[in-house]
């Protein structure tokens, strides 16, 4: 019974089921802390990127086309570097 009981706790395909199953909740959970967040904040963004926009003529256009494509780029980058970086410190400290 103490041999089976072994077995189970070096089950390397369970952990690494695990490891995955943790991953994806975890990416889950933050995409839709990120929805929520990004939905209450975005209105009072856009009218602030308006705002400026109207009063400065030569560079306003072109940071309210940019400024939402560089905030998405940087929230995925984020969250891929947060969900890649579990498994990369875990690698690199030996856990």
């Amino acid at each position: 019974m103490n041999r089976n009981l072994l077995q189970l706790r070096s089950d390397k395909q369970g952990v690494a089921v695990l490891e995955s199953v943790v991953i994806f909740i975890a990416l889950t959970i933050s995409v839709l802390v990120l929805v929520v967040v990004l939905s209450n904040l975005w209105p009072t963004f856009t009218n602030a990127l308006t705002n400026y926009s109207t009063n400065e003529t030569t560079f306003g256009p072109t940071v309210k086309k940019l400024t939402p494509l560089l905030i998405g780029v940087a929230v995925l980058l984020m969250i891929l570097a947060t969900v890649f970086g579990i498994k990369i410190f875990r690698e690199v400290f030996g856990e």
